[in-house]
């Protein structure tokens, strides 16, 4: 008999949720890990006798399914200041909020707020993410996820055309250059885990120059490029006022749409730009939180599912913790499959397994990332996470896709590896002391929300 292959980790005795193109569910599944990557996928009893592991994970009570990709997710001032904006904020919480932080914010408090955010993600079964466009000290956000073993894509602030607030203007020529900084000390970083987008907070927001700059490298450098895109309807009939035309046609035009282009919200599209964005290739990041809770009007006037059915790639993200108030992708997947059931009054539109899809394999498509992340494959790299089954809203499991979209969240998260990296063990994250961030923040959040010139102002407020 052939020698037991000696490999680093198996994952045993599992309903393994592969999510590969057969869209297999392994009842007693086994997972053969080795050097970061999945070696072998299948029954328990077939590849047990086959490898000598280092160490075992039982999963008897547990789903095994692919690290959760949120495809969008800001990750610093927002951790120091979740809940400042109250419910009705609705479209001033950019100009009202988050820009008075955004511009106030130093690189410590950014480092904090970037573990934060990693802490909260792990917790959740996030193993991968694209951050939205705003790291501004992106030498701090890159050390904390780092240092916490995510995999993330960051990416710069940037923009050339606001002079307000004075924290975060800039020129064309910095905008370019500190997104060329970036990528020079960062992407590839970490192992491979790091990597660099370029970015700009929204299109219109950017001169042509920027845009056509922005583009130059990202086609240099192989890397993405992430921009915000109609989210509200104001700033996109305010465009059509001033330019007589849609903007995403001019985007089209100024040839910034395309494979490796992720546009986050695309709420309000015509049919028009819906057609142009399918041509183009480019990806879209659905945040289905923030769109209910900023009153975006994605029920009335979203087109995700018109999207998908033109063959757009859509993932999902949970945006940032001032708008959305969490990072737990499985909230975001129940409500990107309810939202528009309910607002079509079609309950075919959406199903579950898509749901999952648009965390997992699709997001990590929206990323460039679907030959190595998304799925529980042979020769992919090992980001697993592992639920715990012993709950009673997974007691019966007689459909995976419907449990993880309607009956899962974070709390289900027992076990998450990165990497082949057990990061996460028994709902603890290894790699973070939890506690003394906790104090840390608390520490850090006056001070950051008074020199921003904001004020807590809770309806039930704290005696």
């Amino acid at each position: 008999m052939k020698e037991p292959q000696a490999i680093d980790l198996l994952i045993e005795d599992g309903v393994v949720v592969t999510v590969d193109a057969a869209r297999r569910v392994i009842a007693d599944g086994a997972v053969a890990i080795h050097d970061g990557s999945i070696v072998a996928v299948g029954k328990t009893a077939d590849l047990a006798p086959l490898y000598r592991p280092a160490k075992r994970l039982h999963a008897s009570n547990h789903l095994v399914i692919p690290g959760l990709i949120d495809a969008h997710v800001h990750i610093t001032a927002e951790h120091l200041a979740r809940g400042l904006a109250l419910d009705d904020a609705g479209h001033r919480w950019m100009f009202d909020y988050a820009l008075p932080l955004y511009a106030a914010i130093t690189a410590e408090e950014e480092y904090a707020g970037a573990r934060l955010a990693c802490l909260e993600m792990l917790r959740n079964g996030t193993t991968c993410f694209q951050e939205g466009g705003t790291a501004r000290s992106v030498a701090s956000s890159a050390r904390a996820v780092e240092e916490a073993g995510l995999r993330g894509t960051l990416s710069p602030w940037t923009w050339d055309r606001p002079q307000d607030p004075a924290g975060l203007a800039m020129t064309t020529d910095q905008a370019i250059a500190r997104t060329e900084d970036a990528v020079r000390l960062f992407h590839g970083a970490a192992g491979g885990r790091l990597r660099i987008a370029a970015s700009c907070v929204n299109p219109v927001l950017c001169s042509t120059d920027l845009l056509h700059g922005l583009k130059a490298l990202v086609d240099a450098e192989g890397i993405g490029f992430t921009f915000h895109h109609a989210s509200s309807l104001e700033p996109v009939a305010a465009y059509v006022a001033e330019h007589g035309r849609r903007p995403l046609l001019d985007f089209a035009d100024l040839g910034i749409l395309g494979p490796g282009v992720l546009a986050t919200h695309m709420v309000h599209l015509d049919d028009d730009e819906l057609a142009e964005l399918a041509r183009s290739g480019a990806a879209v990041a659905h945040c289905p939180q923030t769109a209910l809770r900023l009153a975006y009007g994605a029920a009335k006037q979203g087109r995700f599912p018109d999207m998908i059915s033109a063959g757009v790639t859509v993932a999902l993200g949970t945006d940032g913790v001032m708008s959305s108030d969490n990072q737990d992708l499985f909230k975001a997947m129940q409500i990107a499959a309810g939202l528009f059931k309910d607002a079509r009054l079609d309950a075919a539109l959406m199903p579950a397994e898509k749901v999952v899809e648009m965390a997992t394999i699709d997001a990590a498509r929206a990323l460039g990332l679907n030959h190595t992340l998304g799925s529980i494959e042979v020769g992919k790299c090992a980001d697993l996470v592992l639920l715990d089954r012993r709950a009673p809203e997974l007691t019966p499991l007689l459909d995976v896709a419907n449990a993880l979209v309607y009956a899962t969240d974070g709390r289900n998260v027992a076990t998450v590896i990165v990497d082949g990296r057990i990061i996460v063990e028994d709902g603890t994250v290894l790699t973070i002391d939890a506690d003394s961030l906790y104090a840390e923040a608390a520490r850090m959040t006056p001070d950051l929300i008074e020199r921003a010139g904001l004020e807590p102002r809770p309806r039930w407020p704290i005696v």
